[in-house]
């Protein structure tokens, strides 16, 4: 088995201070009594997932991301009829507008989450290591995909130390009214393993490792054909909890596209009916790629691609990125590192998806502790229990 100790004596020796000069960008933020409308367009206009959400005073509340975006309209949908799902071939433009308008109304405090935060603090010896391991809690079945760092509000100077401090903060609690916190910065999965990439001589012969040597193709993957509804799968991801799914051609099987929870970003509640249209042309509408404008398919017109069952045509400006079996890591981080992709999927020799990496899969693949040797076991007690061993369920 690959050894990965190179790279987490790498992150261990890295503080999260370093790090912060490196990923520096505008801030974007968004108010707790901003409503679920303004926040699809902030954060669609500045092509984020995620913003952090502050109080009145200016201090951290919470964290509110696409994920959340969809859920909450799951939630609507289901609070107006608990059966919608299944009348969903009969949801018309009107019903959909008025589940927008709804949904888009809300104050983002009513469905943000808590997320994950760091304070900086120069009595302690966090690492980039321990950021990964202790706020994405990597390791988790449920993980982080970013944490926020922060500073004390109540502070009259700053102190920018190399050290970090891990806390779990719930919003609004008195924990956090006391504290004061104010967001700097947002360090993100994806800077990880950009880091690790700049750095990629710490991964060693890993990086000769093909995708199958490494396991990385044993996962499932969550399709749905070309041709169904964008609001059924979407539903489907809400409900699975999944941020993404590869878009297949319905006769083929074949992998032609990628629908993500971030494709509901920059909608207006005019443009909701737009989820009615099958997962391709709205992913080619949105684009820009089918020929057809936004006004002429919310008016009913359909592209010709799809009409003639072409789905491949339609979304071959923006197919999903792939790679197989025989794809080495390094080529895989590339992928993700340079590309800022999120997740790559993994396709047979046909095309067929059959699984998908995502920066989780790598950084959890990076940092799993190696299981201890397996310890002989008496031999009069080989017979006594016929048990297996519970099977890991990632």
């Amino acid at each position: 088995m690959v050894s990965f100790e190179a790279a987490k004596e790498f992150l261990k020796a890295q503080h999260l201070a370093p790090l912060l000069s490196e990923v520096q960008q505008q801030l974007i933020t968004l108010n707790k009594w901003s409503t679920v409308g303004q926040a699809l367009q902030t954060l669609g206009g500045r092509n984020i997932l995620s913003a952090p959400v502050l109080d009145e005073d200016g201090e951290y509340f919470g964290c509110l991301s696409v994920n959340d975006l969809l859920k909450s309209l799951y939630k609507v949908l289901a609070a107006k009829d608990p059966e919608w799902f299944e009348k969903i071939e009969s949801i018309t433009a009107a019903d959909i507008i008025a589940v927008a308008t709804e949904f888009t109304k809300q104050t983002v405090d009513k469905i943000q989450h808590a997320g994950d935060l760091w304070l900086l603090n120069a009595d302690d010896a966090s690492t980039l290591l321990d950021a990964v391991m202790e706020s994405f809690r990597i390791q988790d079945r449920a993980v982080h995909h970013r944490l926020f760092v922060c500073s004390n509000a109540r502070e009259q100077k700053s102190n920018t130390v190399a050290n970090t401090t891990v806390i779990n903060i719930t919003p609004g609690s008195e924990r956090l009214s006391a504290t004061g916190l104010k967001v700097t910065h947002v360090v993100s999965q994806s800077d990880v393993v950009k880091l690790l990439w700049a750095n990629k001589a710490v991964l060693g012969e890993a990086l000769a490792q093909t995708v199958e040597q490494l396991e990385l193709d044993d996962g499932s993957v969550y399709t749905a054909p070309a041709s169904m509804s964008t609001l059924e799968a979407l539903s489907q991801m809400a409900r699975d909890h999944k941020s993404s799914m590869g878009v297949t051609d319905p006769a083929s099987g074949n992998l032609i596209g990628n629908l993500s929870v971030s494709d509901l970003r920059g909608l207006t509640i005019e443009e909701f009916p737009l989820l009615l249209l099958s997962v391709a042309e709205y992913i080619a509408v949105r684009r820009g790629l089918a020929g057809l404008s936004k006004a002429d398919a919310l008016a009913g017109k359909r592209a010709e691609a799809a009409t003639a069952g072409k789905w491949a045509e339609l979304l071959s400006g923006a197919p999903a990125i792939s790679v197989t079996g025989a794809t080495t890591f390094e080529a895989v981080m590339e992928l993700l590192a340079v590309k800022g992709l999120h997740r790559v999927y993994v396709t047979d020799a046909a095309g067929k998806p059959v699984s998908i990496i995502t920066l989780t899969d790598v950084l959890r693949l990076i940092t799993k502790v190696p299981a201890p040797p397996p310890v002989a076991a008496p031999i009069e007690a080989m017979d006594d229990s016929d048990e297996d061993e519970d099977e890991d369920d990632e």
